[in-house]
């Protein structure tokens, strides 16, 4: 494949590299990478391709040679991103990733180029000295990254950017929780106020990481309280990820924000049960307000109007149409199956007779596929009726 095509084939080239992007969030990002298996489709591609320039200009600072070759990296991805508007041959195959998006208007180029000047302050080697230094950092290094994703769902509400900011930065203050010893090794801080941290205190280093994880959780609670800015499945995805990267910060604290021993990692078991009741928050949140939106178009079609109300008033009661009741209820359904998948989990991990062996593990398993068969029919009838479309 030519990495270098026309802006014509830019969907060929999406699509090409889709398996790519994939393989790379999966070496990369354990975490998103299971988060993002609940978009959408078409989505989805596009967030790894997104995902895989984001890691391909991150590495070209932290895998360079020296300074200068990191720094002519940085141009070259810059200038790139002028001739993706122009439809010129690009000089970095990396850039293919993000094009089609840039020349489609689909993300705002602005961001990318705020991203790149967040890797041209590590090169630099930017000093964090404040909290509002610390805030800074972490928006062109992950609050960018936000913001041309919630683009990519199709989010246009400038009232979604602040949660989506919120979100990226306190995944990035997770992140330099987790790898402050990483960091070190690399002749870096992200610490306020801490420039050495093999010089420092090991409980000035702890307390500083506890401040940081607390910042992130406030940052937390506003990027979920923006959730409902994202269409539905959207929705779910992100609130794994959130609850996901939530959770390294918790194990973090559990351990007395020790991180000068190695980087925290969460077991596969308590990942997957932090990722199922996620995914059941945000399924259960999905269904009420669906429900919600549903029965303010009256469920009961015969019903006359309130005598209070004209008929062409926009809060007016609209008939409940066949696809709605279909959504609803197949949204029923797979909340119900995802709560039985939990409960079969919780069996197969705490047996109350040795005699139930993989039992419980394989009704579990059966029970996220029928989870997954009414998630999809209701995505099916998330769509206006012929009479809506009219």
């Amino acid at each position: 494949m030519n990495q270098r095509a026309t802006i014509n084939n830019d969907d060929q080239v999406l699509i090409g590299q889709s398996e790519d992007a994939a393989a790379v969030i999966r070496r990369s990002s354990r975490s998103f990478s299971i988060a993002s298996s609940f978009l959408p489709y078409e989505i989805r591609t596009k967030v790894w391709a997104l995902y895989a320039w984001c890691r391909s200009v991150d590495d070209a600072v932290d895998h360079a040679t020296n300074p200068s070759e990191a720094a002519k990296a940085l141009r070259i991805f810059e200038e790139d991103l002028a001739r993706c508007q122009t439809g010129e041959l690009l000089l970095h195959p990396a850039s293919e990733w993000i094009r089609p998006f840039i020349a489609a208007r689909q993300i705002d180029v602005r961001h990318a180029r705020e991203l790149i000047e967040g890797m041209r302050m590590d090169l630099e080697g930017f000093t964090v000295n404040t909290n509002e230094d610390l805030e800074r950092y972490c928006y062109h290094a992950a609050g960018t990254v936000g913001l041309m994703m919630t683009s990519l769902m199709g989010v246009n509400d400038r009232a979604a950017y602040r949660p989506a900011v919120s979100l990226g930065v306190a995944m990035q203050m997770t992140n330099i929780a987790r790898d402050v010893l990483e960091d070190a090794e690399r002749g870096r801080s992200y610490l306020p106020g801490i420039a050495k941290v093999f010089e420092a205190a090991p409980d000035r280093i702890s307390q500083s990481v506890a401040e940081i994880l607390t910042l992130a959780e406030e940052r937390y609670h506003l990027a979920l309280r923006g959730l409902h800015y994202l269409p539905w499945r959207c929705r779910i995805a992100i609130r794994v990820a959130l609850e996901v990267y939530r959770e390294i910060g918790r194990e973090i604290q559990r351990n007395g924000c020790s991180v000068m021993h190695g980087r925290t990692v969460i077991s596969k078991r308590r990942l997957a049960w932090v990722s199922t009741r996620a995914l059941l928050s945000a399924m259960n949140t999905n269904f009420v307000m669906t429900l919600r939106s549903v029965m303010n178009r009256n469920p009961f079609p015969f019903t006359e109007l309130s005598m209070t109300e004209s008929s062409d008033s926009p809060n007016s009661f609209l008939p409940c149409n066949s696809n709605q009741a279909k959504q609803v209820a197949f949204l029923g359904l797979s909340l119900t199956a995802i709560m039985a998948t939990a409960l079969f989990f919780l069996v197969y991990i705490n047996p109350k007779e040795e005699d139930y062996s993989y039992l419980p593990l394989i009704y579990a398993g059966v029970s996220a596929a029928a989870a997954l068969l009414f998630h999809r029919l209701s995505a099916r009838y998330d769509k206006p009726s012929a009479e809506q479309a009219l």
